[in-house]
């Protein structure tokens, strides 16, 4: 009886293991199993792609954060650079409105002096100029002073006195008394060149000037002897205008092109 009950059984486990039902859900499970493997397979996969792909648009992002830091580190030299040239060009433009302006104010000067000189213009006195940037009254020595002379006749007094007059009118303004001589040499025993005999003609003017009411601080005197001619010392026509006294009106430093602070301190 026994003996029969465990063939029984034998049986019934090896018709499990083998055909029928139970081999079908073992094959089922196998499957699935099989399938899930397969999905995790494919989703790993999936995730490694993923992730490269992510490390790949990470380190181009890297790459354009780089860029842009650098570009923006360009971007702020060339902001600053500019910045500076728009400061350089802004100190330009007042530098040169400025300079308008003085030009501006030295015509006005200058039409002025003509106007209050014209007179003495016309009679053949005296010219004024502006010559190397700087206005002048130019008067003839024959006018002034007998050949070799250095004391004013009485028609040069008369007409120093009215230009000091004149100048005096002129606010703020210094000017300079210029003695010119033409290239002959001077046949005196007073003087030893030309040099001497321009020098004592300019403190001659200045002399009389101050004493005819000049404030004497805005005078001064200078010859040049026959070193700025005006004309050819080869004619007769060019050596007399080169004989001549000439005042200056001084420039203000202001005035003066190009000057500023860091001019004028020393280099470190």
């Amino acid at each position: 009886m026994t003996k029969m009950i465990v063939i029984g059984l034998s049986a019934a486990l090896l018709g499990a293991a083998g055909c029928g039902p139970g081999q079908d859900l073992f094959d089922a499970k196998v499957a699935e199993l099989n399938k899930t493997k397969a999905e995790l397979d494919q989703t790993r996969s999936d995730a490694t792609k993923a992730k490269k792909a992510c490390d790949e648009r990470q380190a181009a992002l890297d790459k354009d954060n780089e860029d842009l830091k650098t570009r923006l580190a360009a971007l702020g030299q060339d902001m600053t650079k500019i910045s500076g040239d728009l400061g350089a060009a802004k100190k330009r433009v007042e530098e040169l409105k400025k300079a308008q302006e003085a030009a501006e104010k030295r015509a006005a000067q200058f039409r002025e002096m003509v106007a209050k000189f014209k007179s003495m213009i016309d009679a053949g006195k005296l010219q004024v100029e502006i010559r190397g940037g700087l206005m002048l009254v130019k008067l003839p020595d024959n006018i002034l002073f007998d050949p070799g002379k250095t004391d004013l006749k009485p028609a040069g007094q008369e007409a120093i006195k009215q230009v000091g007059e004149i100048l005096a009118g002129i606010e703020g303004r210094k000017f300079q008394v210029t003695g010119h001589t033409d290239n002959v040499p001077i046949k005196s025993g007073k003087f030893k060149s030309n040099w001497e005999l321009s020098t004592q003609r300019a403190v001659e003017v200045v002399k009389f000037m101050a004493k005819n009411g000049m404030d004497d601080k805005r005078l001064s005197a200078a010859g040049y002897a026959d070193t700025l001619p005006v004309a050819d010392n080869g004619t007769d026509d060019g050596r007399r205008q080169n004989r001549r006294i000439e005042i200056v009106v001084v420039p203000n430093i202001e005035e003066l092109p190009g000057m500023d602070d860091s001019m004028l301190k020393p280099s470190t």
